[in-house]
């Protein structure tokens, strides 16, 4: 990322001329600052730019598989349809802080040092925040800063649920990706999710074929992290007295979200296939207006006056690169 500095009304004044240099140098020095914040955005999400009030992506359905014909006839006719599509609108988002003129006049530059890198850091917390909110919750809405926004896909339901359908004429039912199933003791669970999200089909309904490879859980359920830390890196089949061998070893990603905490009790986790995701995009993060600073010296009370400017925006396309388990509401599998 790169901080903007569209205005320096500091510089214009004598008093807090130097003081605006060393703290936007601060700030910019805390913005390249390698930060577990903007590893988290890139791991969740794909992470693009755009220059619209909001980004559009539509598709299309697929053709069904060829027809064996006799000799001598005709073509079995197929056509493509108009897919699910879906708009992701930008978010403003505005924050502030002040320098006060006694804090300059006392020489608390460190004070104001530390606030100018605290604010960078709060513009990178608020995206890993925003990303994760919008991804690590059920329902078809998420909140965040004081407002309900949403989180559907282009089939028109939430990104977790149990009802998405098929677009393409002709075909009937519904997929579930969110099951209330918790983790368990053992690979179970994980191998019979990960067969399930192999074999989701697309909106023309052909399987896709995707391998799940990373999970997703919060970051204060620390035996749960424990359980699948031995599960993915053990060599032997965890749980037992006996040697057998670890089928799940050395395929899974694991990704505790320390911006995803969940109540006392509750562990869910989410399965993801980073190889639909790298295909398809569907979880998208874009940094429409990246950090826009800017200052001025409030005449009224001399203080020197900060206003950070972003806009951003995080949804989904589509829904079959993840999967949820541990889920308040799902399908529970038998």
């Amino acid at each position: 990322m790169a901080i903007t500095f569209s205005n320096h009304g500091g510089l214009n004044d004598e008093n807090w001329k130097v003081i605006d240099t060393v703290l936007s140098s601060v700030m910019q020095d805390t913005d390249t600052e390698k930060n577990k914040d903007d590893d988290l955005v890139k791991e969740l999400f794909a992470v693009k730019k755009s220059k619209k009030f909001g980004e559009k992506k539509g598709s299309m359905t697929e053709f069904g598989n060829f027809s064996i014909v006799d000799e001598g006839d005709n073509a079995v006719q197929d056509d493509l349809q108009m897919g699910f599509s879906k708009l992701i609108e930008h978010e403003q988002m505005i924050k502030g802080f002040t320098c006060t003129r006694m804090a300059k006049d006392d020489g608390d530059i460190d004070i104001m040092k530390t606030a100018a890198a605290n604010f960078i850091r709060a513009y990178k917390r608020t995206r890993a925040q925003f990303a994760s909110d919008a991804l690590c919750c059920e329902g078809s809405t998420f909140e965040f800063g004081g407002k309900t926004l949403d989180r559907t896909t282009g089939d028109g339901v939430g990104l977790f649920a149990t009802n998405h359908p098929y677009k393409k004429a002709g075909l009937s039912g519904t997929q579930s990706n969110v099951f209330t199933n918790a983790f368990g003791a053992n690979t179970t669970m994980l191998a019979r999710l990960a067969n399930i999200g192999r074999n989701f089909k697309n909106q023309s309904g052909n399987v896709q074929g995707y391998n799940f490879d990373t999970i997703i859980i919060p970051g204060n359920v620390p035996d749960l992290e424990d359980l699948i830390k031995r599960i993915i890196r053990s060599d032997g089949y965890i749980g037992t007295d006996y040697n057998d061998v670890n089928t799940q070893k050395g395929i899974w990603k694991l990704i505790v979200n320390h911006r995803w905490t969940v109540p006392t009790g509750r562990k869910p986790y989410i399965l993801m296939s980073s190889e639909a995701q790298r295909d398809k995009e569907s979880s998208v993060f874009y940094d429409r207006v990246p950090l826009d600073v800017a200052n001025e010296v409030n005449i009224k009370n001399r203080n020197l006056e900060w206003s950070g400017y972003t806009r951003m925006s995080s949804g989904f396309f589509g829904w079959d690169h993840v999967i949820m388990g541990g889920a308040a509401v799902g399908t529970t599998l038998t």
